[in-house]
């Protein structure tokens, strides 16, 4: 009977770290699910076919942009810095793209600065050539969602996201699918 008494108190002090380790584990499940994020939307998926989402500000010439005043024609968002190899690669068929765009007359480009210097991008587009707009408004690359550069998106002329790009623009490709008018 001695045997019977002193197991008893044995299962009780196990019983009850049991309980107590359950209930620490219920609680930091319950805190985690009360505080964790919940994943963001694969970027593409959400923005695609939904209206842009606002650009506006001032440019780094100085002057004022806002996406809204490019309604009826095709914009070309492209989020760069000069620091980003692929931006620096993909430069030439923006300017390409700007070039096209003046002669066709519907496609405006505007560039929205990642993380730089804005002196390091008026030397940058100085050296490289381009004269489109370009913003340095730290919000618009939450807004777009921008998760690496080089990232373009490509607005219609009714002002939906009809293209986004994750990593280098092929000119080609873009003015293909102006020309063919899809997403418009």
């Amino acid at each position: 009977m001695d045997t019977e008494v002193e197991a008893l108190p044995v299962r009780r002090v196990s019983a009850r770290v049991v309980a107590l380790v359950v209930g620490v584990a219920v609680l930091g499940l319950f805190t985690l699910l009360a505080f964790a994020r919940p994943p963001a939307p694969d970027d593409a998926s959400a923005l695609l076919g939904g209206r842009a989402p606002a650009i506006q500000g001032e440019t780094i010439g100085g002057g004022q942009y806002d996406l809204d005043d490019h309604r009826g024609s095709w914009v070309l968002v492209n989020f760069f810095a000069t620091w980003c190899a692929g931006c620096v690669n993909e430069h030439p068929e923006l300017v390409e793209l700007e070039a096209w765009g003046q002669t066709e007359g519907n496609l405006d480009l505007v560039a929205v600065v990642f993380n730089d210097d804005p002196e390091q991008v008026e030397e940058f587009f100085a050296t490289r050539g381009g004269g489109w707009p370009v913003l340095n408004n730290p919000e618009v690359p939450f807004d777009y969602r921008v998760a690496q550069i080089p990232e373009t998106f490509l607005v219609s002329p009714a002002g939906q996201i009809v293209l986004h790009i994750e990593g280098e623009v092929a000119a080609s490709e873009i003015v293909r699918l102006i020309e063919s008018g899809s997403g418009s």
